[in-house]
């Protein structure tokens, strides 16, 4: 079976990675590529072969981008990624939305609708509840922190944060930095500008 394959257009690092970390948890999908700025994006867009973009709204403000994506002819499907829902997105022909915001189960709830996936999530990336201590432990991965720093911020033994990570993956179903760390911020466990 052919993989639905995508490609992202997203400035910040962290975003770009926990996108493409809660994508790769749907089977049969591929991130192709990812790309950060506008340059990259209009030699993309000329020769896109991806089956979706994701792109970041505010890259719609540059003219150029707008004439390529609003005359695009290709067979690449728009999904227009947004910080608020009440942005004007007018002249492109886009298959979907999705909001920063989303939490994992709408942004693969929604990811699933739009490219018409109904297989089953893996079982363990549905988000369980975390305890107050491993939220803890997660807001200090997300800002960057090591093993070691986060056990003497918080009074506890290198050993218990390991064992705390272990259980914050199992959990949440997220295994890289960059997945917990756009999870911190969907769920407002850190905020955006201290994570960059």
């Amino acid at each position: 079976m052919a993989k639905i394959t995508f490609a992202i257009c997203e400035k910040s690092y962290l975003i770009r990675k926990g996108l493409a970390s809660v994508i790769e948890k749907i089977p049969d999908t591929k991130i192709n590529q990812q790309i950060e700025n506008t340059e990259e994006l209009i030699v993309l867009a000329k020769n896109c072969e991806a089956d979706y973009l994701i792109i970041n709204d505010g890259f719609i403000a540059d003219p150029k981008v707008k004439k390529i994506l609003t005359t695009f002819s290709g067979t690449t499907r728009f999904i227009i990624l947004v910080n608020d829902n009440d942005n004007e997105i007018s002249g492109i022909n886009f298959d979907g939305i999705i909001n920063i915001n989303d939490t994992q189960n709408i942004l693969l709830k929604k990811i699933k609708e739009i490219t018409g996936k109904n297989s089953v999530v893996q079982k363990d990336v549905i988000p369980g509840e975390i305890s107050k201590r491993e939220a803890d432990i997660l807001k200090n991965i997300a800002l960057g922190f090591s093993n070691k720093e986060i056990a003497d911020k918080l009074f506890i033994s290198t050993h218990t944060v390991v064992t705390h990570r272990k259980n914050i993956t199992r959990k949440l179903g997220i295994k890289t930095v960059p997945g917990l760390t756009i999870y911190a911020i969907i769920n407002k466990l850190i905020d955006i500008d201290k994570a960059e």
